[in-house]
């Protein structure tokens, strides 16, 4: 954003793949930035990688003008996967996370595949109070998950 406050969804686009420049190989981000951006469409390939744990922050710091509406969005696609309390499998290989999303899978989808929705609800946990700290006009979107989902601390309550 500059220091007028307008906001330029191309310039945010351009320097948030320079800063994370993972992003830039996922096939929905290489699409927009090659073709330009709807922000519907941006609003989409940011709920895709928004939990991913190296780039919540930058995200959240580039796209601060419509961050609420990457939140809602990721909070609808969360409610939308059911019971996220229980977990099948657990793996801690970043690499097989990196390759799903270089082949154009959402995070979300890749954990409710591998049916570590646990995982899933730890990263939103995680995302959410990472996006919370840098922006205060989010609690209302993150209250309404937590009506849905497990506490935080599931898996410490489970055991």
């Amino acid at each position: 954003m500059a220091i007028d406050g307008s906001f330029n969804l191309k310039l945010a686009l351009e320097r948030f793949s320079e800063r994370c420049p993972k992003v830039a190989a996922f096939p929905l981000f290489k699409s927009i930035l090659s073709n330009g951006e709807e922000v519907e469409e941006v609003i989409n390939a940011l709920s895709d990688v928004f939990l991913h744990p190296e780039l919540t922050i930058p995200l959240v710091h580039y796209f601060l003008p419509i961050i609420k509406r990457v939140v809602d969005r990721v909070v609808g696609l969360l409610h939308l996967v059911g019971d996220l309390s229980s977990s099948s499998d657990y793996s801690d290989d970043v690499s097989v996370l990196e390759n799903a999303l270089n082949e154009g899978v959402s995070f979300i989808d890749f954990y409710v595949r591998r049916g570590q929705r646990l995982e899933l609800h730890e990263s939103a946990c995680l995302a959410f109070s990472r996006a919370l700290h840098l922006n205060t006009s989010l609690p209302g979107s993150i209250l309404s998950y937590f009506k849905k989902a497990p506490p935080p601390y599931e898996r410490i309550l489970v055991k």
